[in-house]
């Protein structure tokens, strides 16, 4: 092994085994001359990824830095690392260790890996020069790309288009996909910034024929697009839906809904709020805290599910006869008054068979004489739809 990546192939692999290192260590493994491979740790250091612990002497020995360039030097040679690995090529105690990584983590340059009991691993974050996109994309992808990491994390912008690119698209052409990102965009926004919500009433129709119950229904955003995946508030969603009580999260939720509800509640003299009940139990429930905090001028009612002894959620079911079957079996839609316009809210509608089936329940039982909707987001699947601009 002569070639410079091999000898750092060799320097990552002795700071995993003993952290600190002399010069002996590497001549031992390889077959340089001392004299090259002082060149070798020269650079490293002039590169800030190495540093001497004393300055001469025949007790000279090297350690890692604990920066940047010294950590993408790691991942350039080893796939992930435990919290043990850090600490030993750092030379530092564990729970020091633990206090860089943290850094790290936030800089957006390693990603985490499980959580306890099972072992915890870091791997690297790939950062892409912001100059390999066009101005307008960059403005696009900042404003309105996120992507959720397996573990969690939302990374926002030009890192999590990036980030989806390279682990998730299967392309390596990322400018290229960046284009597609835009007209993609501008076909299902038509070119519209600040939207409201979507009118996808039309797509009820396409689903349900004659058999519709629903006035209007509206998503504030679509739940995925072609191609790119969900869009960014159906990852917040499935986040805050995942079990983890993100109250931050779930407030950024509330407030990207709550322009659209005021619109609709105004526009049609809706009396009367009410929220779809959620299938699965969980500790802090998403519907609940959007009731809880939408500041809303009328009512609100919460309609009843029923609890079957396994859950069964809209989206596992395939058919639309299927959903609309679980829905008419599982909803409890009980109220002893009268209103004129209810506006039903629920968190995302793939068919809208929920939705429509709580509006028969409604309309058959005289608790409303007209109901609308408004999902966070919903499928852009079928239909056509009307982009509602903050214009």
């Amino acid at each position: 092994m002569t070639g410079k990546n091999e000898q750092h192939k060799i320097i990552v692999n002795i700071l995993l085994e003993t952290g600190v290192f002399a010069i002996s260590d590497i001549e031992n493994r390889s077959i340089l001359s001392r004299e090259s491979i002082g060149k070798i740790l020269r650079e490293l250091i002039i590169d800030d990824i190495l540093k001497k612990t004393v300055k001469n002497g025949s007790g000279v020995k090297y350690k890692l830095t604990i920066n940047n360039k010294a950590v993408t030097f790691l991942f350039e040679h080893i796939e992930q690392m435990s919290i043990d690995d850090f600490a030993r090529v750092w030379g530092i105690s564990v729970n020091s260790a633990k206090k860089y990584i943290k850094n790290f983590i936030d800089s957006d340059i390693i990603k985490k890996f499980g959580t306890p009991p099972k072992k915890i691993v870091y791997t690297y974050i790939s950062q892409k020069n912001n100059s390999l996109f066009l101005p307008e994309q960059k403005e696009i992808i900042e404003k309105y790309y996120v992507y959720t990491t397996p573990e969690g994390r939302l990374l926002e912008g030009i890192k999590g288009f990036v980030y989806w690119a390279e682990h998730t698209s299967g392309r390596k052409d990322i400018e290229n996909l960046a284009q597609e990102y835009v007209s993609m965009r501008e076909k299902y926004y038509n070119k519209k910034s600040g939207v409201l919500m979507i009118d996808a009433t039309d797509k009820l129709q396409y689903v349900f024929g004659n058999e519709v119950f629903i006035e209007k229904l509206f998503h504030r955003d679509f739940d995925a697009l072609p191609v790119f995946g969900k869009t960014a508030l159906s990852q917040m969603v499935r986040t805050a839906k995942s079990g983890r009580a993100n109250r931050v999260l779930m407030r950024k939720i509330v407030e990207k809904i709550q322009e659209s509800a005021d619109i609709i509640i105004s526009k049609y003299n809706i009396d009367c709020i009410a929220f779809i009940p959620p299938t699965v139990a969980r500790k802090t429930q998403l519907m609940t805290f959007i009731a809880q905090q939408l500041n809303i001028p009328c009512e609100k009612i919460f309609f009843t599910k029923v609890k079957n002894l396994v859950p069964v959620q809209q989206k596992s079911l395939k058919k639309i006869e299927d959903r609309m079957l679980n829905a008419k079996k599982t909803i409890i839609v009980n109220d002893a008054q009268k209103y004129n316009n209810i506006l039903l809210i629920d968190d995302v509608t793939g068919s809208g068979a929920t939705l429509n089936e709580t509006a028969k329940k409604i309309i058959t039982q005289n608790i409303a004489k007209k109901v609308y909707a408004l999902t966070i987001t919903g499928s852009a699947k079928a239909g056509v739809f009307d982009v509602i601009s903050e214009a």
